[in-house]
């Protein structure tokens, strides 16, 4: 069971913006995820929560809201979801995590020429 994510390294203006990533499930089960990040005041993601199907990828995007310069990071935790399920929390909180995955993010400051 494994979880991927492309690009592996976000990129972010510290004024503020939005950079798109894929969750690919590289395995043969299908996975329900849960984001956590360590910096919550700056950071906005959609989704927190949801299904990555066998052999497929999910689009997952961070927002930056403005601050000051920063490297953070988030952790994809994620675990094995039965084709029933529907609701991804519920799917997510009933079971136990059975891997993460870590995206490290930078917030870097635009230089205007």
């Amino acid at each position: 069971m494994a979880l991927s994510i492309e690009p592996a390294i976000a990129m972010v203006p510290a004024s503020g913006g939005i950079s798109s990533h894929l969750f690919m499930n590289l395995g043969e089960q299908r996975l329900v995820f849960k984001v956590k990040a360590t910096n919550n005041d700056n950071y906005r993601v959609k989704p927190v929560y949801g299904f990555v199907e066998t052999q497929y990828s999910t689009v997952f995007e961070i927002t930056r809201i403005d601050g000051p310069p920063k490297d953070d990071k988030f952790v994809v935790h994620f675990a094995a979801a039965s084709p029933e399920e529907i609701d991804p929390v519920n799917a997510f909180n009933s079971t136990a995590p059975l891997g993460e995955v870590n995206l490290p993010v930078s917030a870097v400051e635009t230089v205007v020429m």
